[in-house]
């Protein structure tokens, strides 16, 4: 399988994804061509070979044209909704006179937008001969999220890219939805539909399909920190969209005073991928690097990621992949009553499953080992049941990312009456049936025959 795994470790913006992926292999002038179907103009794109700390990358960068500057500076003032920068990552507030071009930004450096002219040329394309007026395609007029979904839909891209380019652009207006309080169809996107934004969404579905992508894992996001300016003040790092999309993703801790993962960046990873963690068991054909724009001393402000083939074991003939949350706590002054009535209650409150370990604590005292295994979204509860029903004074918290395969109950028809069986699936193939204990107890205590002749009657006999 063709696994593409992004390493986060500077964070993700549009623009550094599609520089990586470009560094990895896709090729600038395919994404060209494919753009010129969206009957976009008004920009041209370049890409650029930098060197940040020592690293060799891609900067990738969509300049506008004069005319639409203007414009697009127009709608960024005389609106508050969406996202309040020129790019959909950015989240910033500017004055006109700072946007001489209008390059990409990787959330750091908001003053000078520039190139650091320490690097070689690499491509150029320009978009100059593409005037789409008479198709009534005019990017500046792509604010509402069903204009651009409808820009998308209209466009001869493939059913891939535009599905792909669509999956980005979902999260973004969810949140800001949310985070406005209107409904998804009447999101203005004044910036996020900005012609550089829509280019980097919809390059990196180009490029994800032409590397031929077919699972994406993602490192642990940092988000940054600090505080920027947007039209409606001084705002907290993490931005409010891109905080809102992180729900239920690793994030990993950052000190640096800056936005490391931007709202496109987020909305890349919460559509694209298909788990987090650590780097899988992988035979690694080609490795790339996309370049932010601010200069990180000691630091390498870069999104790396890993194009290959997942190994055989790593696959895990798994159905899907999850993160949950690992809760751990002893004690060594309850009695087994007690653990009984706490494991119950876990279960019943949505705990994945729960186990005791005996150890030996400080004076030698044997205690016992509590782990939970829970869903992110319980985490809270179960460790608030924990305080309350046990003695511990502490709750250790991990966050685990979990191959499993998919389940299905059926039912099965046996002389004893219905038993319920749980199947594994593994690529749509049943791999392993369990009867239901509950289900086998009853049945043999009502019949007085032994557990083993109910179970093996189940096994037998199975219809969907």
């Amino acid at each position: 399988m063709k696994a593409l795994y992004i390493d986060c470790f500077s964070g993700i913006s549009g623009d550094m994804m599609v520089g990586a992926l470009i560094d990895a292999g896709a090729s600038p002038e395919k994404i060209e061509h494919e753009l010129k179907k969206l009957h976009v103009s008004g920009y041209e794109i370049k890409c650029t070979r930098v060197v940040k700390e020592g690293i060799s990358s891609i900067k990738f960068d969509v300049i506008l044209d004069e005319e639409h500057i203007h414009e697009h500076d127009i709608h960024r003032h005389g609106h508050s909704h969406g996202e309040h920068d020129h790019h959909s990552h950015d989240a910033h507030h500017h004055t006109h006179d700072e946007h001489t071009h209008h390059h990409h930004d990787h959330g750091h450096d908001h003053t000078n937008h520039g190139h650091n002219h320490e690097h070689n040329h690499v491509h150029e394309h320009h978009h100059d001969d593409h005037d789409h007026s008479q198709d009534g395609h005019h990017h500046h007029h792509h604010s509402r999220y069903a204009d651009i979904v409808k820009l998308i839909n209209d466009s001869e891209l493939s059913p891939k890219v535009k599905e792909r380019s669509k999956q980005i652009f979902a999260p973004i207006a969810k949140s800001e939805s949310k985070i406005h309080n209107m409904s998804i169809d009447d999101v203005h996107f004044h910036e996020v539909g900005a012609v550089d934004s829509i280019v980097d969404i919809v390059a990196t579905a180009i490029a994800l399909e032409e590397l031929e992508i077919e699972k994406v894992i993602t490192s642990h996001v940092p988000l940054g920190s600090g505080k920027i300016r947007i039209s409606h003040g001084i705002y907290p790092v993490p931005a409010p969209a891109t905080l809102d999309m992180m729900k239920n993703v690793p994030i990993a801790p950052s000190d640096l005073p800056y936005e490391l993962t931007t709202p496109t960046g987020a909305a890349i990873v919460v559509s694209q991928s298909d788990s987090y963690g650590t780097m899988p068991a992988m035979k690694i054909s080609s490795i790339g690097y996309g370049a932010g724009t601010r200069n990180i001393p000691g630091r390498p402000n870069v999104l790396r990621v890993m194009v290959g083939e997942l190994l055989e074991g790593s696959e895990r003939i798994v159905g899907k992949q999850e993160t949950i949350t690992v809760l751990e706590c002893h004690m060594d002054d309850m009695t087994g009553e007690a653990f009984g009535y706490v494991m119950e209650k876990l279960l019943n409150e949505g705990a994945l499953d729960v186990y005791y370990t005996p150890i030996f604590m400080k004076k030698s005292r044997p205690g016992t080992l509590v782990t939970v295994l829970s869903p992110e979204h319980l985490d809270a509860k179960l460790t608030e049941i924990l305080f309350k029903e046990t003695t511990t004074l502490g709750v250790r918290k991990n966050t685990w990312s979990r191959s499993i395969l998919d389940r299905k109950i059926i039912n099965a028809e046996t002389p004893f009456g219905p038993i319920k069986i749980k199947q594994a699936i593994k690529k749509g193939n049943v791999i392993r049936e369990v009867p239901e204990y509950e289900d086998v107890k009853k049945a043999a205590l009502e019949h007085g025959v032994t557990f083993q002749e109910v179970y093996n009657a189940a096994l037998k006999t199975t219809y969907n």
